[in-house]
């Protein structure tokens, strides 16, 4: 019997493969980077994931990156960048509550939609390992036709 012919299989293989990716959305850490503007809200938001992280603050220049204001010489605007342990999707960081307004928020951020998606693909796989056992055979239903073709004649 062939792969193909095996649907109870199939179902638990991608339910175990949907597991251990919500696994990865709601068990490991994760680390926001972002900047902070001037009325205290974050933007440009990325997302790290890491088991070992480092909550960091970075002021620098907010011409620190452009070429053409290096050669002014004019004094720039101050950027603070942060890079903030959030946790997992369920525990909160050793130092999300030190930064309470613009941590909160940008840990929220990042967390927010992956809990969700988390818990969603949590449902779909364990439906799917509850269906598996009740599939029925659905190629088995079908009528042998052998190597000659339909032998009912």
């Amino acid at each position: 019997m062939t792969l193909l012919r095996r649907p109870r299989f199939w179902v638990r293989l991608v339910s175990i493969t949907v597991f251990l990716l919500a696994g990865w959305l709601l068990l490991v850490p994760r680390t926001a980077s972002y900047l902070v503007s001037d009325e205290g809200r974050p933007y440009d938001m990325s997302v790290l994931y890491s088991w070992d992280t480092s909550d960091q603050t970075l002021i620098f220049p907010k011409a620190f990156f452009e070429e053409d204001s290096a050669d002014t010489g004019e004094s720039s605007e101050l950027v603070t960048s942060v890079r903030l342990d959030c946790g997992t999707a369920f525990t909160s960081g050793e130092n999300e509550d030190a930064r309470p307004g613009d941590g909160e928020e940008a840990c929220s951020e990042v967390e927010t939609p992956r809990r969700f998606l988390g818990l969603g693909l949590v449902l779909l796989g364990a439906a799917g390992l509850w269906s598996a056992p009740r599939l029925s055979r659905l190629l088995s239903r079908m009528p042998w036709t052998g190597p000659q073709g339909n032998r009912e004649r």
